[in-house]
């Protein structure tokens, strides 16, 4: 097989399969359905909407391995009297005991867990499948589609889930009238697999998301796999992180007054959070340090396969997605 082929089945075999994808959504469908009747039943809060977020609604999820977990992102929306920002911790708690009444005796209490920022239903048999319910309260200070107040670990952020999926679905669009087989969705799913590699070093998907993003526009993708990856390490290398990543999709980039952070991420929904606001410069510096690294492998592995030693370059992107590449990539018997 050619490089080109194998990266051709690679990046079809990262996502998850059809059966995972609809089992999942069958259980967030159950679970959404169910959360409106015992909310509404408890009398505390009123609930909206729940809203499929994240990386299975943006497309860009991976498939199950040690190194990645699937989860399923839901977004509840509370309004009302009793939905107030200051009650973000409290909703939390009211949440989980909302879930737990949807399934009754036939889950553990251990299987409902608080996070930072949603709770987490565990689904143990099966295709194993971890749901993460984030309580949001409404908020349309932002003029956007499903606004409010999300808890996160560095604090509650007023964003929009619903614009954080149109964000990666324009660019899927934009990718998709461009000839040869890069779509934008794929792209970040191996930056992701990457990423996932790097065990404690690793960080959040929205980072991936947004860092391939801005690669992407500026330096488009090609007519082929290993070349568009290329250039978003190329751009990642070059750009540094010295420079503010900011988008023009809901605020004028222009406009924006820079946070003072080391690192400046800019969430495309809401210029005042810093998604990378917890960075050093030593974070920067290990991250590009890991971005070098996989840039150099790609380039050794471009050069075995110009001179046609394709078990080489093979052995070259091994060193950047794992034995993965090669056993995801070979043709089934």
């Amino acid at each position: 097989m050619t490089i080109k082929e194998r990266f051709n089945r690679f990046a079809r075999q990262i996502r998850p399969t059809e059966g995972h994808i609809d089992e999942a959504n069958r259980q967030a469908d159950y679970m959404i359905e169910r959360l409106h009747d015992v909310v509404a039943d408890a009398g505390k809060f009123k609930l909206e909407k729940v809203l499929k977020a994240g990386s299975n609604a943006k497309y860009t999820s991976l498939r199950r391995t040690e190194d990645n977990v699937f989860d399923v992102d839901l977004g509840a929306y509370y309004s009302g009297e009793g939905a107030r920002r200051e009650d973000l911790n409290r909703l939390l708690e009211f949440t989980r005991v909302q879930l737990r009444k949807v399934y009754g005796d036939t889950k553990a209490a251990g299987d409902f867990e608080v996070m930072k920022s949603a709770v987490r239903v565990r689904f143990r048999s099966g295709i194993k499948l971890n749901v993460d319910v984030a309580p949001i309260i409404r908020d349309d200070a932002l003029g956007l589609t499903n606004g409010g107040w999300i808890p996160r670990k560095d604090g509650w952020r007023l964003t929009s889930v619903t614009c954080h999926v149109d964000f990666i679905r324009r660019r899927s669009a934009r990718a998709n009238k461009l000839a040869g087989p890069v779509h934008f969705n794929r792209l970040i799913r191996l930056v992701k697999w990457w990423n996932n590699r790097q065990g404690e070093a690793a960080h959040p998907s929205i980072i991936c998301d947004l860092l391939t993003a801005a690669a992407f526009d500026a330096v488009e993708i090609t007519d082929e796999w290993q070349t568009s990856v290329r250039n978003v390490f190329g751009f990642l290398r070059r750009h540094g992180l010295r420079e503010p990543v900011v988008f023009g999709d809901h605020y004028d980039a222009s406009a924006v007054v820079l946070p003072r952070d080391p690192v400046v991420i800019l969430d495309p929904v809401n210029a005042q959070n810093n998604v990378a606001s917890a960075w050093t410069d030593a974070t920067r510096r290990d991250f590009l340090g890991r971005v070098q690294d996989a840039y150099d492998r790609m380039m050794d592995a471009r050069s075995c396969e110009l001179d046609g030693d394709e078990d080489a370059a093979v052995d070259a992107w091994c060193e950047v997605f794992g034995d993965a590449f090669r056993d995801l990539s070979e043709p089934e018997e």
